[in-house]
Formats: structure tokens, sequence, C-alpha cells
């Protein structure tokens, strides 16, 4: 298992994050906001096999890219479209849903799902394509636990933050997996071969018995013999919102010790006004997060736009790694 994950959008302008998440025997795409034109620097599969879309909130920033996704996924069959975010956000999708002539979708494929995130509570509705998208069915009210979706290779928990309306920040963490271990194939003296597979898929019956050399195990005794167990990696999306209160006692239990969390960084630390006054961060707030966390790497993103690249950048980096030596901008950046 593995993540990988890519910034949209360039320095000084709107951003966004796109996970790939490897399972081994398939591949999760997770999508952090839908900004306007940003999906442009994916692969068209990208886009169409989005498995999750997370929105932090529904500022126009944040939102303004989601007729294209909707377009390109609107009657998708292969799997259901799953988007998740604050209070109402099931009652603004709906209104894009809704926002089009479906007079020619009577037998059309396409299932959406949507939930919003409250302070104690998460809401789930569905959308069917074929009905045009008119009527909002409810499935579901749930009491709001940290973690809002499982399956098994990964979780995703959220955190309400203030950016004077609820913003929401997300954690993805692979669950501990295991994988095998090269030096104990080397050690048993088995040739590496297609039965390795059946060896790491969990869902063939322990007992199932296969042949190597000549000689019959059965796929307990070979995963005993050669998995060795591995910690799975996490990410972190948070965006939008101010640095006061119980942020970051939140944040710091929150995060505990995230691989990689991308944060948002508005303002300078000698721009701190601006930053309270506009309910954002500073790098420097951003590092102070990290740090307490105590997790492993910073990214920073979402910029002002007074900020120039060539001239103030690498000024804003310094501040954060004088807290936080672990911060670096976004590799598509160049910084």
């Amino acid at each position: 298992m593995s993540i990988i994950y890519k910034i949209l959008g360039k320095p000084g302008k709107d951003n966004a994050l796109f996970v790939w998440i490897n399972s081994g025997t398939r591949m999760y795409r997770l999508l952090f906001d839908c900004v306007e034109g940003l999906l442009n620097e994916l692969k068209p599969q990208d886009v169409n096999s989005v498995d999750y879309l997370f929105f932090s909130h529904l500022h126009l920033d944040h939102a303004a890219g989601f007729d294209y996704f909707f377009r390109r996924n609107y009657d998708r069959a292969a799997k259901p479209v799953f988007i998740f975010g604050p209070e109402n956000t099931s009652l603004i999708i709906h209104h894009r849903l809704r926002g089009y002539t479906w007079n020619l979708v009577g037998n059309a494929p396409g299932v959406w799902n949507i939930s919003d995130i409250l302070n104690n509570e998460v809401t789930h509705f569905r959308f069917y394509t074929s009905e045009g998208f008119s009527k909002k069915h409810k499935l579901k009210t749930a009491p709001r636990k940290s973690i809002i979706l499982e399956n098994g290779s990964f979780t995703v928990e959220a955190i309400i933050l203030n950016h004077i309306i609820p913003s929401i920040g997300y954690l993805v963490t692979e669950k501990d997996y295991l994988n095998i271990d090269k030096d104990k194939l080397e050690k048993s003296g088995l040739p590496a071969g297609i039965w390795l597979q059946q060896v790491k898929d969990f869902s063939i019956d322990g007992k199932n018995k296969i042949t190597i050399d000549n000689k019959t195990y059965t796929l307990n005794a070979l995963r005993k013999m050669l998995l060795k167990k591995h910690r799975g990696e996490s990410i972190a999306y948070l965006t939008d919102f101010i640095y006061k209160g119980n942020t970051l006692p939140a944040l710091r239990k929150f995060l505990n010790k995230c691989d990689t969390v991308v944060c948002e960084s508005q303002y300078s630390q000698n721009d701190i006004s601006l930053a309270e006054k506009n309910f954002h961060l500073t790098t420097g707030q951003a590092a102070r997060i990290a740090k307490c966390a105590g997790v492993t790497n910073l990214v920073l993103f979402h910029i002002s736009e007074r900020y120039k690249f060539n001239e103030d950048y690498k000024g804003l980096l310094e501040e954060a790694k004088k807290i936080f030596p672990n911060t670096t901008y976004p590799p598509e950046w160049n910084a």
C-alpha cells in the first residue's frame, strides 16, 4: 500500500489536493475541494474515477470546479459518487445537480451519495440520475465520530475548524498491512512467482493449498513464513481556518504523528492581523501546528496572491522552517 498525492493549482492561486491510495488490489482516488480549472491538471481517467470528493467548505474558490466534475460523472455506471462536506453540503450540491434540464435520463445510471458533517452527527442522502436528481432521499443520520469513512484499506477522519463558517479538515490513514518480506522470501529458498499474489490476498481462504517446486503448502503457512506487518501512511488536508481558542490542542490530537500535513498558510507572520481578520493562518501558525502534533512533513499551500513567488516565497518558507524544519512547498511548484 502507498499514498501518492498532488497539489493542484499554482502558487498564489486557488489550490486543491488529489490523493491516490494503492491498496495492492485496487487504486482509490480522493479529491479534496473542487477548484475551478484545476481538474484539467489530472488525467481524464482520474477525474472519471474519483471515489470520494471531500469539501472543506463551499466558498466559491473551493467549489467552482464542481460543474466540470459533475459533467464527467453525472451518469457514471461503474461506481457511485460519494461527497462529504460541512452542514448544507447536500443542499448546495442538490441545487447544482438540479441546475440543468434532465428530460433524457430516464434510464441513465448514476448514484450520488452526499453526506453533511455536523458537530454531533453525519446525515447521509442519495440522489439518482434517472430521476433527474429531483428527489433527495434521506438514508440515515448517525452520531458523528472522528472517523467518517472506513473501508478495508483506509479511514478518513474529520475535524470541524473555524472559518467564520465551519471548515472541515480531513485525515486519511492507511490501515496497517501485511506484505511480502523480501528477506524472508530469500531465506525460504522459494522462487518468486505469481503464487505470491495468493499469499497477499486475504479474500482467499488460508486453508487453501498451493504447490511450489513440487512441495505443497497451505496459504496460512506461507503467510506466517513470508509476510511482514507495515505501518500505513497518512496525509491530512487543512485549509481556511483561524488559529485561536482550542485550535492547537484540537489539531494536536487530530493529527498525532501524521506523515504529511498539507496546510494553508495564507499570510506571513508579519501579517498576522490580516490572518485574524480573514480567519486564515500564517506560516508560523501552520508550522506550530505541525511541530506540536509531531508530524513528519508539512506542505504549505493556499498562499495569498499578495505575495510574489520570486520575491516573497523564500522568506515565507523560512518563517515556517525556523519553527518546523521539515516544511516544504508542493514539489509541483519547483520552489
